[in-house]
């Protein structure tokens, strides 16, 4: 099968199990040297040459590995993370997908794929929400036949985040 056409079925169906809180079948995307970051976004007045723009160099919301994303999905099984009582309905708009080439690497085959990627969030009774815009790049890697995530950094459009907290995965 063409890559293209493979990734973007995982993206859609990555979109499905977050959208549907199938976190388990969620990591097993995941490959065991997953990198998953969410830089912190700066508003400057002239951006620094190079790197992203508006992104805090070493600054991060969220600085993962496979073992504490592992951790993250546990303690939302245990019912006791209050930030997701009651759980979030989530809706994840997975657009624009451009994926590169396949380039062999001593991991394997990888392929860098960029996708945008608006993220609804809504809780309780009340008519309030949070809509989150931001762009992927990922690296997936095949693995065993598969593809797997190697890693995502995900770059928000706000420097400002809209809501209490980021207990949920982009």
């Amino acid at each position: 099968m063409d890559p293209t056409r493979e990734i973007l079925e995982l993206l859609y169906r990555e979109a499905e199990l977050l959208d549907e809180g199938r976190y388990r079948e969620w990591l097993a995307l995941l490959d065991e040297e997953v990198v998953y970051r969410v830089p912190v976004r700066q508003t400057r007045e002239r951006p620094p040459e190079g790197g992203l723009s508006g992104v805090a160099e070493g600054m991060y919301h969220l600085d993962e590995d496979r073992t504490s994303l592992e951790m993250r999905v546990a303690r939302l099984e245990t019912g006791f993370a209050w930030a997701e009582d009651p759980p979030s309905r989530l809706r994840h708009f997975v657009t624009n997908v451009r994926v590169g080439e396949v380039v062999r690497t001593a991991q394997g085959e990888e392929v860098p794929v960029r996708s945008n990627l608006l993220l609804f969030r809504s809780r309780w009774d009340r008519p309030d929400y949070t809509l989150l815009s931001a762009e992927r790049r990922d690296v997936w890697r095949r693995r065993g036949g598969g593809w797997r995530l190697a890693q995502r950094i995900v770059i928000l459009d706000s420097a400002t985040l809209p809501t209490h907290n980021l207990s949920f995965f982009f």
